[in-house]
């Protein structure tokens, strides 16, 4: 299934399963703190955007 993304890299996720993704999320939030940088605070949001939103695609599929 191609998808149209808004993140600037093509990442294929088919592999990971919704614990996986979650995983990821909590990682994420456990690294915002430690972000210094404006702009790697906005890159890491980003990124945590689009894994929250294929948490969402991958729990309506289920």
């Amino acid at each position: 299934m191609a998808k149209e993304t808004k993140f600037p890299f093509d990442l294929d996720l088919s592999n990971l399963d919704t614990g996986s993704i979650t995983n990821i999320l909590n990682d994420i939030e456990q690294h915002m703190p430690l972000m210094e940088d404006e702009g790697d605070r906005t890159q890491l949001l980003q990124v945590k955007e689009f894994f929250e939103e294929e948490l969402k695609a991958a729990k309506r599929l289920h």
